[in-house]
C-alpha cells in the first residue's frame, strides 16, 4: 500500500509537471505565432500607408506647380462671391483629370481650404463649399495655424479618412490656404484584403462623429455596426459581407468577445484565436489607428486568417498531454508491475517504442555515417521499411544534408573540425539542415544533438523538427525586401546579390559575362510636364515591357529613377547587342495615353580579364553616357 501510495503521488507531480510544461510551451508557440500576425499585418499597413503618402506627395508637388493653382488661391483672398465662384469652376476644370487619376490611386477627397479653414473647394463634391470646418477637421486647423504639413488619420462631416494635409503659399511666400489628399478605409480593406490574401476590415468608432451622424443619408461611406465591438462600425462592399465580416465573426468569437474588449480598451495592438468546429483556428489581429496627437485610438485594422500552426500547436499539445498521461500511467503501473513479473518490463519497451513512434519528430540513432535506430517518422519520410534498407541505399547520412544557404551542410566545417562541432559553433536558433524527403521534396528541420549512453562515443540521438512552413514564410518576406515598390520588377538589393553570385562564377568557371544599362530619354520632361504620376506610369510600362521580353536565364532589374540594368549569364556582347536593339525598338513602339511615345538608350559591355563587378558597371555606365552623346535612342558597346 505505501509503494501504491507513493507511485500514486508521483504519478500525480510528473503529470501536473507535465501539463503545466506543455501548456506553457503551447502558449509561447501561439504567442510567437500571434506576434507574427501582428507584424505581418502591421507591415502591410505600413507599405499601404507608405504608398499612399508617396502617391499624395507627388500630388501635392504637381499640383502646387500648375500655372493655375497658386494664382487661384492668392486671388481668392479678396475675391467678391461672383468672382470666387468662376475662380472655383476655373480651379476645378484644371484638376479634374488629376482627381479621376487620383482616384484609380485609392483617393477619396481632394479638397482646396482657405486660412480661415473654410472650404474653397472639394473635387469629390463641387457644389459643396463655403462651411467652415474649424470645429470638424483638426488637421485643417494644424496646417493653417502653423503652416506645416500634416499626415494623419482623422474624422470629417461626411467620412473619415487617412488625410495628407499640405500648405499652400503663393510666389512671394504668402500663405493662401491648405490642400488635402485623402484616402479612404475602404482602400485599406480592399488593398490588404487582395495584396495579403488575409480577409482584413477597418473599424471606425461612432465617437469620432457628432451623435448619430455616422446615420446621415449624405455620407460618402455607408457604415455598419461591427461584431467586434458595440462602439465601432464598419463599411461593407463585395468581398466585405455582411455574412462573412458580421454574422460570422459574432459566432466564431462569442466566446472571445471579454478578451477584445480588454484589448480594445488598452488601445494596444493584440490578437485573439479561437477554434472553429475543431477543425481549424481562426486568429484575429487587431492593428490600432491613433489620432494626430497619437494618443487616443480611433479606428482598428483587424485582419482574419486561419493558423494552421497555432491549430497543431493546440493539437499537438492535446496528443502530447495524452500521450504522456498515457505514458506515466503506465510507467507508473509498469515500476510497480516490476516487482511482480518480467512480463510486465517487456510491456514496458513495447509501450515506450510505440510513444516514439507517435511524435511528431524525426528521431535516430547514429555515428553520421550509419542509422543504427529511427522512429517511424524517419522511415515514413525516407520511404524505408528499416535502418538496414536506408543504410544500403545511402552510404553515409550527411551527404543527405542539400547545399543550400543559411543551412547547415558538412562543407561548412572547417579543417579537421567535426559535424558535431559545427552544431556546437552553431547559434541554436541557426541549427537547421536542408534534406530531401522521399518525393525529393525540400524539408526544412531544426536539429538537436545528444551523446548516447551506450558503449560506442561516437553515436547520436537525432531529433528533427519540421519547420518547413515556418522556413517558407521567412524566405516569402525576404522575397519581399528585392521587389520594387512601384514597378514590382527585382531592385537593386537583388541585382546586386544576383550579380556578384554570377560575377564570382564566371571568374571561376571562365563563362561569359554581359551587362547592360537602359535608361530613358529625356525623363526628366515627363515628370516636369505632366507631373509625377505619369511619370511612375511611363516607368511602370517600360519595366513591365522589358521584363516581359528578356530570356529567363536573363536577370533585370531597376536600378533606381529611370535606370534599368539586365545582366546576360553565358551572352557575348555581339548577342546581348542585337537583344538591346530588339528591345530598343518595341520600347520605341510603345505610347502612354497622355505622355506619348518614350525612348531608351543602352550601354552594353562584357566581362575582361581582371575586371571586377565596379569597373565592368562603370564601363557598361560610359557605354550608355556615349549613347545619349551620339543622340540617344541606341545601343552603345565599350569593350575596353
Amino acid at each position: 500500500m505505501k509503494l501504491f501510495l507513493l507511485l500514486l503521488t508521483l504519478f500525480i507531480s510528473i503529470n501536473s509537471l507535465t501539463y503545466y510544461l506543455t501548456e506553457k510551451n503551447k502558449s509561447e508557440r501561439i504567442d510567437l505565432a500571434l506576434q507574427d500576425n501582428l507584424k505581418d499585418l502591421q507591415t502591410h499597413y505600413k507599405i499601404l500607408l507608405h504608398n499612399q503618402s508617396t502617391t499624395a506627395n507627388a500630388a501635392y508637388r504637381s499640383t502646387i506647380f500648375m500655372t493655375k493653382l497658386i494664382p487661384i488661391m492668392t486671388k481668392v483672398q479678396t475675391a467678391t462671391d461672383t468672382e470666387m465662384t468662376v475662380l472655383r469652376k476655373e480651379l476645378y476644370n484644371s484638376l479634374k483629370v488629376k482627381y479621376n487619376i487620383l482616384k484609380t490611386k485609392g483617393a477619396l477627397q481632394f479638397q482646396f481650404v482657405l486660412p480661415n479653414n473654410v472650404s474653397f473647394l472639394r473635387m469629390q463634391n463641387p457644389d459643396k463649399f463655403g462651411d467652415d470646418l474649424t470645429q470638424v477637421r483638426e488637421d485643417y486647423r494644424y496646417v493653417n495655424s502653423t503652416k506645416k504639413p500634416i499626415k494623419a488619420f482623422t474624422q470629417g462631416k461626411t467620412a473619415y479618412g487617412f488625410r495628407n494635409t499640405y500648405p499652400l503659399f503663393a510666389k512671394d511666400g504668402t500663405y493662401v490656404g491648405a490642400m488635402e489628399v485623402s484616402f479612404s478605409s475602404n482602400s485599406f480593406q480592399e488593398y490588404l484584403t487582395d495584396v495579403s490574401n488575409i480577409h482584413t476590415h477597418f473599424l471606425v468608432n461612432k465617437k469620432i462623429f457628432k451623435v448619430n451622424t455616422w446615420k446621415r443619408d449624405d455620407l460618402l461611406l455607408e457604415y455598419t455596426q461591427s461584431a467586434e465591438h458595440k462602439d465601432y462600425m464598419l463599411t461593407l462592399n463585395g468581398i466585405h459581407s455582411k455574412q462573412k465580416c458580421i454574422t460570422n465573426n459574432k459566432i466564431h468569437f462569442k466566446d472571445k468577445k471579454d478578451e477584445i474588449n480588454r484589448g480594445i480598451k488598452n488601445q494596444e495592438s493584440f490578437s485573439v484565436y479561437t477554434m472553429i468546429d475543431f477543425k481549424y483556428v481562426t486568429v484575429a489581429s487587431f492593428f490600432p489607428i491613433k489620432d494626430i496627437q497619437n494618443k487616443k485610438t480611433l479606428a482598428w485594422l483587424v485582419s482574419y486568417e486561419d493558423s494552421p500552426f497555432v491549430f497543431s500547436t493546440i493539437k499537438g499539445t492535446y496528443i502530447t498531454q495524452l500521450v504522456l498521461l498515457i505514458l506515466f500511467l503506465i510507467l507508473t503501473y509498469l515500476t510497480y508491475s516490476l516487482l511482480i513479473t518480467k512480463y510486465n518490463i517487456e510491456q514496458e519497451h513495447k509501450l515506450l517504442n510505440d510513444v516514439l513512434n507517435a511524435t511528431d519528430d524525426i528521431m535516430l540513432m547514429t555515428n553520421f555515417n550509419k542509422v543504427t535506430f529511427s522512429n517511424r517518422k524517419f522511415k515514413d519520410f525516407f520511404g524505408v521499411d528499416d535502418e538496414k534498407e536506408f543504410n544500403n541505399k545511402h552510404t553515409k547520412l550527411l551527404n543527405l544534408l542539400i547545399e543550400e544557404e543559411g543551412y547547415l551542410h558538412n562543407k561548412l566545417t572547417e579543417a579537421d573540425e567535426s559535424f558535431i562541432q559545427l552544431i556546437k559553433r552553431t547559434q541554436e536558433d541557426e541549427r537547421v539542415i536542408l534534406v530531401l524527403d522521399k518525393h525529393l521534396t525540400p524539408k526544412s528541420f531544426k536539429i538537436a544533438v545528444s551523446r548516447t549512453t551506450n558503449n560506442d562515443k561516437n553515436s547520436y540521438l537525432i531529433t528533427l523538427t519540421d519547420i518547413t512552413k515556418l522556413k517558407e514564410k521567412e524566405l516569402e518576406i525576404q522575397k519581399k525586401a528585392y521587389i520594387d515598390g512601384l514597378t514590382g520588377v527585382f531592385n537593386r538589393n537583388k541585382f546586386n546579390e544576383v550579380a556578384q553570385r554570377e560575377f564570382n562564377g564566371n571568374i571561376r568557371y571562365k563563362r561569359t559575362l554581359s551587362m547592360a544599362i537602359i535608361d530613358i530619354d529625356h525623363f526628366k520632361n515627363f515628370n516636369d510636364k505632366y507631373g509625377h504620376l505619369v511619370g511612375d506610369e511611363v516607368l511602370i510600362m517600360l519595366a513591365q515591357y522589358l521584363n516581359s521580353n528578356v530570356r529567363n536565364t536573363d536577370i533585370f532589374a531597376r536600378w533606381g529613377g529611370e535606370e534599368f540594368v539586365i545582366l546576360f549569364p553565358q551572352t557575348p556582347k555581339e548577342e546581348v547587342k542585337h537583344v538591346c536593339n530588339k528591345l530598343r525598338v518595341g520600347i520605341e513602339k510603345l505610347s502612354h495615353e497622355v505622355a506619348g511615345g518614350v525612348t531608351a538608350s543602352f550601354g552594353v559591355t562584357q566581362y575582361i580579364e581582371n575586371d571586377t563587378l565596379k569597373s565592368m558597371f562603370k564601363r557598361c555606365d560610359e557605354a550608355l553616357y556615349l549613347a545619349k552623346q551620339r543622340g540617344r535612342n541606341i545601343v552603345c558597346v565599350k569593350s575596353s
